[in-house]
């Protein structure tokens, strides 16, 4: 590929100003292949994680990461949807991920602070201004809090599996959940430490994507699918074949058109994309092993204590199943933490 561009002939010369002119202005135009998409994102995708109404409480901090399976250029999260009685909310983002980072704000950035209305029922968009932008294999941690006083403000599972959800794009993990109407607090509601492991998001991410062009590298080349890869060098190989009409064809051209087509035109699968994880009940049956301790030690599901490094101990099964007689919020639809 290397050797075609350098030496084709020029087919056309780009006007030059001034008197001047570079290898890039007699360029053929066959050569001047785009390396990403030229809009912001194709389309916009709405994932929903779901939803087992477990526990309500101030709020949830989990990693979000986008995946290197297919050729993408980067993903743009542009909002996050959430539930509850909610009040003022705030969205936090950090680089790779939340472990060991919840005691303060100072490694992450605020993205939306806003004070929305009561939707215990239905999802609230909350706008993430500027959007999280991820390269392909890049990940964030994410922390959404509810400042409202109480235990209603969002929310939020029981972690049930590895993975809260996946799609061929992007890779949403447990968490953690946060206790406290005071972002970043260390001391709960009912007392001692105010977060609680093996927890999970509910809402919805709404994203684009931005996708990469093929291009003979590589570095390239083999990001796209397996379809795809055979396709080219299918078409290649018929190209250099002595009495094939393609061999009319100049190699430049032939480049050209594989450069504008998407990264699923062989018919490649999205789904095969998608890894399936066994969540934690279909565990138990098949190990007789209970549910999570509260070290988070279930087999593939363990949970490092270091990766937190919590300096209180966390009793995840005494406060997170704790009624407050005195509270008025016992009849609420929803379980409560």
């Amino acid at each position: 590929a290397d050797e075609l561009e350098s030496n084709c002939s020029p087919f056309t010369m780009d006007s030059v100003s001034g008197g001047q002119s570079t290898a890039a202005d007699y360029q053929p135009q066959a050569l001047k292949r785009a390396k990403v998409a030229n809009y912001v994102v194709q389309s916009c995708y709405n994932v929903d994680t779901r939803d087992f109404e477990d526990h309500t409480f101030s709020g949830i901090m989990f990693d979000l990461s986008c995946k290197d399976t297919l050729p993408i250029e980067f993903i743009e999260v542009q909002q996050v949807w959430v539930r509850g009685c909610l009040g003022p909310m705030t969205v936090w983002v950090t680089p790779d991920s939340h472990g060991k980072k919840y005691h303060g704000s100072s490694d992450w950035k605020l993205v939306h602070k806003d004070t929305h209305k009561d939707s215990m029922e239905t999802l609230v968009s909350l706008k993430i201004d500027p959007p999280i932008r991820l390269k392909c294999g890049e990940s964030v941690g994410m922390y959404v809090h509810s400042g409202l006083e109480g235990d209603l403000g969002l929310v939020y599972n029981n972690r049930r599996s590895r993975v809260t959800h996946e799609d061929p794009h992007i890779q949403v993990l447990p968490g953690m959940a946060h206790i406290a109407d005071r972002p970043f607090s260390r001391h709960g509601y009912w007392g001692g430490t105010a977060w609680r492991l093996n927890r999970e998001f509910v809402g919805r991410l709404t994203y684009g994507v931005k996708w990469m062009l093929w291009n003979p590298r590589s570095n390239v080349h083999c990001k796209f699918p397996e379809k795809f890869r055979e396709m080219i060098l299918t078409i290649l190989m018929c190209h250099r074949r002595r009495g094939c009409p393609l061999k009319k064809l100049p190699g430049a051209v032939i480049y050209f058109i594989f450069n504008l087509l998407p990264w699923d035109w062989a018919g490649d699968d999205v789904k095969s994309h998608v890894t399936k994880y066994e969540d934690e009940d279909t565990l138990t049956r098949r190990t007789g092993r209970g549910r999570f301790s509260r070290f988070g030690s279930i087999g593939m599901f363990q949970l490092n204590s270091n990766y937190y490094d919590f300096d209180d101990d966390d009793d995840d099964d005494d406060d997170d199943d704790d009624d407050d007689g005195d509270s008025d919020s016992e009849s609420a639809s929803i379980a409560r933490i």
